[in-house]
């Protein structure tokens, strides 16, 4: 499990930096915690969702086959 704390002066600075997480698999944990330096957001992830994410990105995608049907003119 691994584990990451986003310290910033401001709830609009502390969304931002979170939100730029969030698309590589992390995940909120708890709430926000204020503190004298600003707000502060915890956030999780486990290692296997780290490998299916890097998998998911690599992995082109599948064709669609499609059928095309010759007329005689």
């Amino acid at each position: 499990m691994e584990y990451n704390i986003i310290v910033a002066p401001d709830l609009e600075v502390l969304a931002t930096e979170v939100a730029g997480f969030l698309p590589m698999g992390w995940q909120l944990k708890g709430g926000i915690l204020e503190h004298n330096d600003g707000f502060a957001q915890q956030l999780v992830r486990t290692p296997s969702d780290n490998i299916r994410l890097q998998r998911k990105q690599v992995r082109p995608a599948k064709q669609k086959r499609t059928k095309w049907i010759q007329t005689g003119l």
